[in-house]
């Protein structure tokens, strides 16, 4: 805990023919021949695995599309479901807990400024979830889903504060 790990460089020939499709957020590398190259891996065989499925995220003062428009588009073309390796998947949750040496996931409060990925992803992992109204955080998220952040925070400070 608290180190740095030095992973090597992954180049395409060190995993011919490549038996996955990792996907992230990767503004650059989102165009139709980059999903088309992923699609074809895809349908020929390779698993499909998501950072996450976010649907937008902030970039600047705006709002812009997050990795889920791509994910479910290659879901849907692959006919396939991708295994989703981050927020809000239980497991990325699970891991996180496992961290603290025993508190009980019920002790443990996750802050996010999504309330579908941060606050419920929690949530359901049995997390207590508290929105933010910073970042990308729009008017009346907190009211979008029936099931309800335990918290609801207008800023960090006033998280921290609650937290102390």
């Amino acid at each position: 805990p608290g180190g740095t790990v030095s992973l090597p460089t992954v180049s395409w020939w060190d995993c011919l023919p490549p038996n996955c499709v990792l996907v992230g957020l990767s503004p650059s590398s989102f165009h139709y021949e980059k999903l088309n190259q992923a699609f074809q891996l895809v349908v020929g065989g390779a698993r499909l695995v998501a950072v996450n499925k976010s649907r937008y995220y902030k970039r600047g003062s705006e709002l812009a599309l997050g990795t889920g428009a791509f994910v479910a588009g290659l879901e849907f073309s692959g006919d396939c479901q991708a295994e989703v390796v981050g927020k809000p998947s239980k497991t990325f949750f699970d891991l996180a807990v496992a961290r603290y040496g025993g508190v009980p996931a019920g002790e443990v409060l996750m802050v996010g400024d999504d309330v579908r990925d941060d606050v419920i992803g929690a949530q359901q992992a049995g997390l207590q979830g508290g929105l933010v109204r910073t970042g990308k955080y729009m008017e009346g998220d907190e009211n979008k889903f029936d099931v309800k952040p335990d918290f609801v925070f207008n800023s960090l400070m006033e998280m921290a504060q609650y937290v102390v």
